[in-house]
């Protein structure tokens, strides 16, 4: 053995036996040229690391200190201490909730610890059931049990705001959410939310003379926000009387209702109105309370689609329809409908509209679709044939719309006739 390997002997015995004594030691500071050598040097240098980690936590716990420093991942030995450092913490952070009268829940573990501690709260939650019980019965007494305490708790994390308000309006109880919604407000009175449109409304629902509960839909202007409000009302034992407004932020839901209906109610093909949602808007006009005698219906029916179809194929037909629906979306007004009847039919429905101004409109359509021939250069002509028909509104039936869809059909064939005759 030659003297490198009697100094590296000596090195390792001298710093194993400081770490068998218990005591904290530093790292080897020697070094070898050999390979084999430094790598063990090395692997002892990060046991002893190791190993000083592990006893300064262990000495920090045997003295009750969880604010100490934990040793890193990569040290293993020290797994099992991080593990019960870890699980002191949570007990004390429940424990510190506990005494606070708040309830937690019971804590996953085995062993003699945490049975204790688990059964430890099993007792508190039973004298907090009888402290309870014997409160209801001594009102006004508070309630301040540790199950209520937990409730509102819970509260904290839902996404929708409760409220809690004593006969005089008084916030008494809100949780998260409704906290961010009162801002600095601490009393439900309409002086007090003025210029607030949800909380005004949420303030006028208390005052209601009627059966509880009671469940609203409103509109957020300022916030453009829908909300579902319930509001109801309850007496403790001892006649006081509170409200419980529970407040749900539901615009996801309205846009997605409102995107159904939408979607219930447009031919998929052209986007205009389907044959249902036309007609019943024309229903819905024709028996309108308010007499209004300027109205107009206009009947539209594509020339030769058939033909466009027998040619060229189903492909250029329905390009035909919707570039065809595409003018009549574009040139109506806003008030106006544009429905797709059948295939190759469509109405309008012009609301307070003279006769000569639709006419005027449907012969500006006529001039785009003139304009998009020449553009697209198609082997055929986009054209359509059209006929209106006035009507007024107040005293409309099933019966009346029958006969103004006659009408309006009956000069949509007169003026294709006239056309066909002209061309000829």
């Amino acid at each position: 053995m030659d003297y490198e390997d009697k100094k590296m002997i000596t090195a390792l015995q001298d710093i194993l036996d400081k770490i068998l004594s218990g005591n904290q030691c530093s790292t080897m500071k020697v070094s070898s040229p050999a390979p084999e050598w430094q790598k063990l040097i090395d692997q002892m240098n990060q046991l002893v690391q190791n190993l000083n980690e592990m006893n300064r936590l262990a000495l920090d716990l045997s003295e009750g200190k969880l604010e100490c420093p934990v040793p890193p991942r990569h040290n293993y030995l020290a797994g099992p201490l991080k593990q019960l450092h870890s699980q002191l913490s949570i007990m004390t952070q429940s424990g510190s909730q506990l005494q606070a009268g708040y309830v937690i829940s019971k804590l996953e573990g085995t062993g003699e610890l945490f049975y204790m501690f688990n059964g430890l709260i099993d007792q508190v939650a039973a004298a907090s059931m009888k402290e309870m019980e014997n409160t209801a019965r001594n009102m006004p007494r508070p309630v301040t049990s540790w199950r209520y305490h937990q409730i509102l708790r819970a509260l904290d994390l839902l996404h929708i705001s409760v409220l809690e308000v004593d006969c005089s309006g008084s916030v008494v109880y809100a949780n998260q959410p409704a906290k961010q919604m009162l801002g600095n407000i601490e009393y439900l009175l309409p002086e007090q939310v003025q210029g607030n449109a949800l909380l005004e409304l949420i303030a006028e629902l208390g005052n209601q003379e009627e059966d509880f509960p009671i469940f609203r839909e409103a509109y957020d202007c300022c916030g453009s926000a829908w909300y579902r409000i319930m509001v109801n009302r309850f007496f403790l034992p001892n006649n006081q009387m509170f409200y419980l407004y529970v407040i749900e932020d539901i615009s996801d839901w309205k846009i997605s209702e409102h995107q159904l209906k939408l979607s219930a109610a447009t031919d998929e093909m052209t986007g205009a109105c389907n044959r249902k949602s036309g007609l019943d808007a024309l229903e819905k006009l024709l028996s309108s309370g308010e007499p209004v005698k300027s109205n107009c219906l206009a009947f539209i029916d594509i020339d030769g689609l058939k033909a466009v179809n027998d040619k060229y194929g189903h492909k250029e037909g329905d390009y035909a329809i919707k570039s065809i629906a595409k003018v009549l979306l574009s040139f109506a007004r806003s008030s106006d409908v544009v429905c797709r009847y059948g295939g190759d039919e469509f109405f309008i429905i012009f609301k307070r509209c003279t006769e000569a101004s639709a006419e005027k409109i449907i012969i500006r359509m006529c001039d785009e679709l003139k304009k998009l021939n020449c553009k697209a250069s198609k082997p055929y002509m986009l054209s359509f044939s059209y006929g209106i028909a006035p009507f007024s509104t107040g005293f409309g039936s099933n019966d009346k719309m029958t006969d103004l869809l006659l009408e309006a059909d009956q000069k949509m064939y007169q003026y294709k006739k006239r056309s066909k005759q002209c061309k000829e």
